[in-house]
């Protein structure tokens, strides 16, 4: 009978899902069609193009509204079995909140589990297509990279251009390249020359080296205490110029900041992103906790109109104070374990504690 009883409960709730998880991928497309169009306006493109960018951009979009979509999926599937008496007569069977509750609750957790494993990688890989698709309609391509091997910095101009090669970043002033090398090459591609240098400080509008060798033909060396190099980048942008979090995937996460974190690359804003992503599953089950809270006393407490705002009230509270967390761990004024997994935790406590309370007196 419970094994039933849990089918039928899953069925019910992955409807609900799925009703609502359209309802607002329609609300996600419409609001950023909007948005790519007034981009494709600007790059003289079509509304074909806004959809397409669109739909790049959908599955981390759908991804940021999953907190909501469960919590009125839970809202609207209990409220509607309650007035339908099912819930009266599951109850009426011996069967206590926690045991109806319980397959919700795993459903929620394996599906939110496949979500971070399989939809986010994808949803990852395409939004990064949207921004080298962005980058090469602007001319606005990222100028800084970074391997095994350390910080990478690519220079073009009519003259000619550079590339600067330096081990890592200086860990007090992120502003300052260490043991750098520099290959320059002539208008037409071919090389000119090298320079080597202990350090290059990023100014305005030029790389400053200092204690600098430039070698040409690989036999005659110029030393030179300072040398100037022009650039486009400046000191504001220079620590946005490396992949964004989002811009990398949970698998991915790991080994990026690692290698970044050698580089000398500050990655406190990936940390935050990995955990909040491993932490997603047990604040979308704290979402339909909450949900619970206010559904299941319908009838006897309050009516479907308040069951509604109470539950929509405290998702939405527990939804800022995610953010709000996150964006102090981002800042580093809280760890980032701490900034993403305290929410989730802290509701489920709260919710659980309400339920125990309530239900079991």
């Amino acid at each position: 009978m419970m094994g039933q009883l849990n089918r039928y409960l899953i069925r019910r709730f992955a409807i609900w899902i799925g009703i609502t998880g359209t309802a607002f991928g329609a609300i996600a497309i419409l609001g950023d069609f909007l948005e790519m169009l007034r981009l494709t306006n600007r790059l003289n493109l079509g509304a074909g193009d806004a959809f397409y960018f669109t739909m790049l951009r959908l599955p981390l979009l759908l991804i940021d509204f999953l907190p909501f979509i469960f919590l009125f999926s839970a809202v609207f599937c209990l409220l509607r079995m309650s007035q339908a008496q099912e819930l009266a007569v599951i109850r009426a069977a011996g069967v206590s909140v926690w045991q109806f509750l319980l397959p919700i609750l795993a459903f929620t957790f394996i599906l939110a589990a496949l979500i971070v494993a399989i939809i986010e990688p994808l949803g990852t890989s395409s939004f990064k297509h949207f921004s080298d698709i962005k980058a090469e309609l602007t001319g606005v391509k990222p100028k800084l990279s970074f391997s095994t091997g350390g910080v990478w910095f690519r220079e073009n101009s009519a003259a000619g251009n550079y590339i600067i090669h330096a081990e890592k970043l200086d860990a007090e002033n992120a502003q300052r390249l260490l043991n750098v090398e520099v290959t320059l090459f002539k208008a037409d591609g071919t090389f000119d020359h090298r320079i080597e240098a202990d350090s290059a400080r990023l100014q305005a509008g030029r790389f400053a080296l200092q204690q600098a060798r430039r070698f040409r033909d690989n036999s005659a060396v110029t030393p030179q205490a300072e040398l100037s190099l022009p650039s486009s980048l400046n000191v504001e942008n220079l620590s946005q110029s490396f992949l964004p979090a989002k811009a990398v995937n949970i698998w991915q996460l790991p080994n990026y900041m690692t290698r970044a974190a050698q580089t000398g690359i500050d990655v406190t804003r990936h940390q935050v992103r990995f955990q909040s992503l491993l932490a997603l599953p047990l604040l979308l089950m704290a979402m339909v906790m909450v949900a619970a809270c206010f559904s299941l006393p319908t009838g006897r407490m309050v009516s479907t109109g308040q069951t509604l705002g109470l539950a929509i009230l405290c998702g939405f509270l527990l939804f800022l104070f995610n953010d709000f967390t996150q964006l102090l761990g981002e800042l580093g004024s809280v760890p980032p374990i701490l900034s993403s997994w305290i929410p989730a935790i802290m509701a489920m406590l709260l919710a659980v504690s309400y339920l125990l309370s309530t239900e079991d007196g």
